[in-house]
């Protein structure tokens, strides 16, 4: 317990606000066993099956969500794992209904709390149980099942799937989440498909590629993997969650993955992205003339609706020629920012052609490059007079 304790003040002084775990769950996907682990109290989630939980386990539980509440930490919790819906077959739709109405009531007055179903599968064949299983919840959680509860609810696929390819048009679904795992290449084009889904939802990457993870065919898996996820989740209009290898396998090193590299460059992200108007901006590749590349070494873009400011992520060494007569501002100051060391540079302040009384103000574009001992970086475009 005191481990998991130091684990939410670590991640809380880091900047991060989301810690996902599972309740019941054994040792992973292809390593699971017929029942859930126990806690070190030698409980686990439930007893004989679903319908029985057992609350001494989820006295712990709760007193994780207490821990957490003051770091200003949230709790993404998933009531199983995967497996025991699809290939265990513990879960009925009465069991699946009643553990989530024990959870959902269990819970319901801690505010720092997600529910996040799914646990690393596609639901195929069993839509109904994780339907059950999510009205359930809304209704213990002091919603009917097409209610809103107090808690949001979203769903964790496996490998390169998100969950709009399955429940979009579903009452229970409050944001999308999508897994890339390996696929790190493609985590732009995925969140930005979801980001333009009708209805409107929040998008989550609830699963990259984990910070020195052994397995993967697209490896090795740097900080400067750990960056691009990061930014091209956010310059797509998403939002994003780091992990760490030895971390979700919860190794005996499990405490070293806590100040890996990817980790304090994820604490920078934040502190750039979060700089400016964030949440006004929105994904415009427009911004670029020339230089926009693909896949591992795609450069993003986004602006504020108003057009006053501009963040650009250069993925990697390379120029690129930027339209700086997007800001409608009379002029444009550009600061490059080293998102793996926080450092900035001036690059300079520019004419845009705008504000200057012309019927058709001129095209007016920019050529920046990434400073040559530098990785990767941030281009962000301040409009002033």
């Amino acid at each position: 317990m005191q481990t998991a304790l130091d684990y939410l003040a670590k991640r809380a002084s880091q900047g991060f606000n989301v810690v996902q775990g599972v309740l019941a769950w054994s040792a992973g996907t292809g390593a699971e066993a017929p029942n859930p682990t126990t806690n070190e109290d030698g409980h686990s989630a439930w007893n004989e099956d679903p319908a029985q939980p057992d609350p001494v386990f989820f006295d712990r539980v709760e007193k994780l969500l207490l821990a957490a509440n003051p770091h200003g930490i949230i709790l993404a919790m998933l009531p199983t794992w995967g497996y025991y819906v699809m290939e265990a077959h513990r879960f009925t739709e009465a069991s699946a209904f009643s553990y989530g109405k024990y959870l959902g009531e269990r819970f319901q007055d801690h505010p720092n709390l997600v529910w996040v179903s799914g646990g690393d599968r596609i639901p195929t064949g069993r839509e109904a149980e994780y339907r059950a299983l999510a009205g359930g919840l809304r209704t213990g959680d002091g919603g009917g099942a097409r209610e809103g509860g107090r808690h949001l609810i979203t769903y964790h696929p496996c490998g390169w799937r998100h969950s709009s390819q399955f429940w979009q048009n579903e009452d229970w679904l409050d944001f999308n989440m999508i897994e890339t795992w390996t696929a790190w290449p493609n985590v732009y084009d995925a969140v930005h498909s979801d980001y333009n889904l009708l209805p409107a939802r929040p998008v989550v990457l609830g699963e990259g590629a984990y910070e020195d993870g052994p397995e993967y065919p697209l490896g090795p898996i740097t900080p400067l993997v750990i960056r691009r996820q990061a930014w091209w989740t956010f310059m797509a209009g998403g939002f994003v969650t780091y992990g760490q290898n030895l971390n979700w396998r919860d190794e005996p090193r499990w405490a070293e993955g806590w100040d890996r590299p990817g980790a304090g460059h994820m604490t920078l992200f934040k502190k750039i992205a979060t700089s400016r108007p964030w949440t006004q901006m929105i994904p415009d590749q427009s911004l670029f003339s020339s230089g926009v590349s693909s896949e591992g070494t795609l450069n993003t873009a986004m602006r504020t609706l108003d057009s006053t400011c501009a963040m650009l992520y250069l993925s990697s060494q390379c120029h690129v020629r930027v339209n700086v007569d997007r800001i409608l501002t009379r002029r444009v100051k550009a600061t490059l920012v080293n998102p793996a060391t926080g450092e900035e540079k001036d690059a300079g302040t520019y004419e845009t052609g705008n504000a200057a009384g012309a019927v058709f103000p001129p095209w007016v574009g920019e050529w920046f490059s990434v400073p040559g001992y530098w990785e990767d970086a941030v281009l962000i475009l301040d409009g002033c007079e």
